[in-house]
């Protein structure tokens, strides 16, 4: 009877330990994700802002610059 408890006694601090490595890993992803969602959001405040540019303006612009820069890049070429 000693050696159950003391197996679910190791087997419960196993599960608190990695439970506390899971939990520091996605807190430290999360982290990460959310200072880069962070500045995305102060960018697009000020260019909204700043040069009355709207998030739909935004996207626009970035879903055509692979197109401007082939155009630029093809200009300087000829």
């Amino acid at each position: 009877m000693n050696s159950i408890l003391d197996l679910q006694t190791i087997l419960g601090v196993a599960t608190i330990v990695g439970l506390v490595v899971i939990v520091r890993s996605v807190l430290r992803i999360f982290n990460v994700s959310l200072g880069l969602v962070v500045s995305v959001i102060a960018i697009a405040i000020v260019l909204q802002y700043g040069f009355d540019l709207s998030p739909k303006d935004l996207w626009y612009e970035v879903s055509y610059l692979p197109q401007k820069l082939v155009r630029v890049v093809n200009h300087i070429i000829n």
